[in-house]
């Protein structure tokens, strides 16, 4: 009986340590995911803002547009060992409005997320910005060239 536990000891310590190394190299990879985001049942309505593109804020409630919103968070992961520059703005701010009435922002420009207070240096540059002005702006952009020219 000894001899049993004391293998199933020894195969839950390698298997917890083949965790934290995948766990590890994922996210020295791929970046750090952000925490405390809201799930869409708990989402009521997302606001938009892209100041130096358009003056208003988009408002979304329709459940596609919201889980647009916050499948756009996906791109924001953030390097664990890059210090962010927190000498620019934000570019981009999105807010959730959860159904219990409390809100929740995140913003980003192409560098930096910032997130809880806390500024990120993002992992994979301009995607959100990219991704955020084609999905919710691209039309604005384009009456901004529009009216450039």
């Amino acid at each position: 009986m000894k001899k049993i536990a004391k293998s199933l000891l020894r195969l839950f310590g390698i298997i917890a340590l083949v965790t934290l190394l995948t766990v590890s190299i994922q996210l020295f990879t791929q970046g750090m995911w952000l925490w405390g985001l809201p799930s869409l049942d708990e989402v009521q309505s997302v606001s938009l803002s892209y100041p130096s593109v358009t003056d208003t804020v988009k408002e979304v409630s329709e459940p596609e547009d919201m889980e647009l919103a916050l499948k756009l968070t996906g791109f924001l992961k953030y390097d664990l060992f890059e210090k962010a520059d927190t000498n620019d703005e934000p570019l981009i701010s999105i807010t959730y409005h959860r159904t219990d009435g409390t809100e929740q922002t995140v913003s980003a420009n192409r560098t930096t997320v910032w997130w809880q207070g806390k500024a990120y240096a993002l992992k994979e540059k301009d995607m959100f910005v990219n991704l955020t002005e084609g999905l919710f702006f691209l039309e604005d952009l384009q009456e901004n060239e529009t009216a450039k020219k």
